[in-house]
């Protein structure tokens, strides 16, 4: 028997179940799969490519072939296995179940499951129809004549051609058997995809669906699939092992209580405490004293008083100082001038007096950035100051005499140096621990140990002294993430909250990638949390976030990105389920945070980088979102590369390239690609409707052209605008074509002419001109 502490949550209160099997269901009944270490494919790989509808249709011989192996097929003399009647016995269960299957072999129903409780995706092997004419017949009565002599048996109506009312490869799916199959996902609580190797679509896509609609996904089977990332678990091992025991899960999850999450003792983590030192790491607290930024405050505060640039960027990466250095700027000049730290979507303050005005995460603010530059121009008493941590892909149209910038570097670079910042911010911690009431370990010690491991960045120093102060081991970031999730379990349990870690993480998570405008926002996307479901629940949890992550301007929670340690936390709390989950609950605004967000942790995080990748892929509608964020959200680095993975691997619309303005380089071969893609399908339009396609074609033939041509491809470019002029000169009536496809072609001469005189050849470019 099945010990309830051991089984899965998954397994609890599934309703509705759907179970979505391939060939390996039937390998045990003695039909060898296709994809499987002695699969057909394996064993032949040209096969799938020879046996095609279209080519059964012109070759008598592979129709021979063909019905020669439905004749020997293992399929007629195999019964139903140990997992399909662990399947069928389902329904007595009180789970309404739902079998899809890629099989054509009819085991399901001869293994106890209701014809109406089965959706055949590629029909049946057990019925033959007539290409022609629609007869159906049992295939019993063809195999019968097989066996009397007949190579090829004709219709006996019309003599037409007979085949299996099974789908070959290039046929298509029946659309009213997928649409029962997309209904019966979209309804369920689980989907457990078997003995499947998910690589046939629009087959395989199903289980994005359900996981979309909120169900639960989990994979039994020996090899890997392209659904992996977002299963809820992965089972490798036998059907005929794991089927019996997932079914005996679900059945007594049916009807057992799952355990509630807050008595769960083991997920909570060590070492919780009710203060919560991960805040001393913050700048606003100035825990440690500034070492060594004397040239910088100098410079910063002259930039202050003088006539020169009204707003200036520094610039350097996550833990180099730039908000403790604007700190100090703000204490020293606060005699005479008012200081703010502008709060996300503020304007510029209004003041006689000399105003400082702060920007935090410029990159990730690039339209206030803008305006405030703007406004700030006109205004001599204004000072500017920006903070980001690269001015890559935003800066460059606003640099300027009037906006100027510098990069900030390490403040200590000799390693003497290093060890009196350390030994100088070990005693400034442990001061800062005293007086919250947590006992440190030996200063000197950690001093010691913390000078031979810490890298030159403030930051990175400052974590390593606390973590040593809090007598933790292992990796720094990994032990003070659990440290934080201890803090956040207690404060989310004072709040009347009982909750497992990885429900605390998981809301935490979603409130520190997507913000909310307000309470009801806030309610919205914690939705998508398995454990705040009860909307009671979900209140609580949202007041308790709102606590936790204090607004600093109107929003509901903290609209200011997160730091370090918060960005590590989110790291480890992000799956392609989740993501998925969240990302079906966010309004436009916080689906643009999330995004930013996460591109800019993926920039150091590579694991992050695979989740956003992974969650296009899915979630392709996620698409406009992503280029705008990673137009305006400072790294788009990470974002352009999940784009480019995107257009490699999906048909994108027209429109999403018309959201990235001309010139463009950002998005790296992200518009290329989209815009090959479409080129491609108008062409293969324009074959059967020349007259409404071509001007389609024309248009996107430029386009491209001009693409290349943004990303030094000049060759490509130019035949690509050469063949947009020929077809545009076809286009008597559509001058704007002609025009267009002719200017991109210039365009491309021009380059050329100016690539050849820059290598040396100036005689060859005019040649060109």
């Amino acid at each position: 028997m099945t010990d309830s502490i051991n089984m899965p949550d998954w397994a609890y209160g599934v309703r509705r179940l759907v179970v979505f099997s391939g060939a390996g269901i039937s390998t045990d009944s003695g039909i060898p799969d296709f994809r499987g270490p002695n699969g057909a494919w394996i064993k032949d790989p040209e096969a799938r490519h020879r046996n095609t509808y279209q080519a059964f249709m012109v070759d008598p011989d592979l129709r021979a072939a063909y019905w020669r192996s439905r004749y020997e097929s293992e399929a007629w003399t195999a019964v139903p296995n140990v997992g399909h009647h662990a399947v069928a016995s389902l329904l007595d269960s009180g789970i309404d179940t739902t079998v899809i299957t890629q099989n054509t072999d009819g085991l399901h129903q001869r293994g106890g499951m209701p014809e109406d409780r089965v959706i055949e995706l590629h029909g049946t092997m057990l019925v033959t129809e007539c290409v022609g004419c629609g007869h159906r017949l049992p295939t019993t009565e063809v195999l019968a004549r097989i066996e009397a002599g007949e190579a090829v048996p004709p219709c006996a109506l019309c003599g037409g051609i007979l085949k299996t009312a099974s789908t070959m490869f290039g046929q298509t799916m029946s659309p009213e058997v997928f649409s029962r199959a997309t209904e019966a996902v979209t309804g369920c609580d689980l989907i457990l995809a078997v003995g499947t190797s998910l690589v046939i679509e629009p087959a395989a896509s199903l289980c994005a669906t359900a996981v979309q609609a909120g169900a639960n996904l989990v994979i039994v089977n020996l090899g890997d699939t392209p659904y992996d990332s977002i299963a809820t678990e992965i089972i490798r091992e036998p059907l005929g092992e794991a089927l019996p025991r997932i079914v005996e899960d679900l059945r007594r999850g049916g009807s057992g209580t799952r355990p509630v999450d807050g008595d769960d003792t083991e997920a909570e983590p060590a070492g919780e405490t009710r203060v919560r030192p991960s805040l001393l790491l913050r700048a606003q607290e100035r825990t440690a004293r500034l070492h060594a930024r004397t040239a910088e405050l100098e410079r910063l505060s002259a930039w202050c008083s003088g006539p020169g640039a009204r707003a200036h960027l520094v610039w350097g990466p996550a833990g180099i100082g730039k908000t403790r250095l604007a700190l100090e700027l703000a204490d020293r000049v606060k005699g005479g001038w008012e200081v703010q730290f502008l709060a996300p979507g503020a304007e510029l303050p209004e003041s006689a007096q000399p105003s400082l005005v702060i920007i935090d995460d410029a990159e990730t603010r690039v339209e206030q950035v803008f305006r405030a530059v703007s406004e700030a121009s006109e205004r001599s008493a204004v000072r500017l100051l920006l903070l980001a941590r690269t001015p890559d892909g935003w800066w460059d149209e606003l640099r300027s005499e009037s906006a100027t910038d510098e990069e900030l570097a390490p403040p200590v670079p000799a390693p003497s140096g290093q060890a009196d910042a350390v030994r100088e911010a070990t005693a400034d911690y442990a001061a800062a621990l005293s007086a919250v009431g947590i006992t440190a370990s030996l200063p000197d010690e950690v001093s010691r140990v913390a000078t031979a491991e810490v890298a030159p960045l403030p930051g990175e120093q400052q974590t390593t002294v606390l973590a040593g102060l809090l007598g933790l081991s292992g990796r720094t970031v990994d032990e003070l993430v659990r440290q934080e999730l201890g803090y956040l379990h207690r404060s989310a349990r004072e709040h009347g909250l009982s909750l497992s870690t990885d429900a605390v993480r998981a809301a935490a998570v979603t409130a520190l990638l997507c913000g909310a405008a307000d309470e009801q926002a806030a309610l919205a996307v914690l939705g998508h949390v398995a454990a705040l479901s009860d909307e009671g629940v979900r209140l609580r949890a949202a007041r308790w976030l709102c606590e936790v992550y204090p607004p600093n301007s109107s929003s509901y929670w903290a609209e200011s990105l997160p730091e370090p340690l918060n960005e590590e936390l989110i790291a480890t709390g992000v799956s392609p389920v989740f993501l998925v989950g969240m990302f079906t609950e966010t309004t436009p605004d916080q689906e643009r945070r999330a995004l930013v967000v996460l591109a800019r942790a993926a920039s150091t995080r590579p694991a992050l980088q695979k989740r956003l990748t992974e969650l296009l892929s899915v979630l392709p509608g996620v698409s406009p979102a992503a280029v705008d964020a990673a137009l305006r959200g400072g790294h788009p680095a990470p974002l352009a590369d999940a784009l480019v993975s995107l257009a490699r691997n999906a048909a994108l619309p027209a429109d999403l390239l018309e959201a990235v303005p001309p010139g463009t380089t950002a998005l790296g071969e992200f518009p290329v690609l989209l815009a090959a893609s479409l080129v491609e399908a108008y062409e293969h339009r324009a074959r059967s409707y020349p007259d409404t396609a071509l001007p389609w074609l024309t248009g996107m033939q430029a386009e491209y052209a001009e693409r290349l041509l943004d990303l030094g491809r000049i060759k490509e470019g130019l035949v690509i605008a050469q063949s947009a002029v020929e077809n545009a000169e076809r286009l008597v009536d559509r001058p704007d074509h002609r025009a267009r496809a002719a200017a991109a072609l210039h365009r491309g001469q021009q380059l050329a002419t100016e690539s050849d005189e820059i290598n040396g050849d100036p005689s060859r470019g005019r040649d060109k001109a």
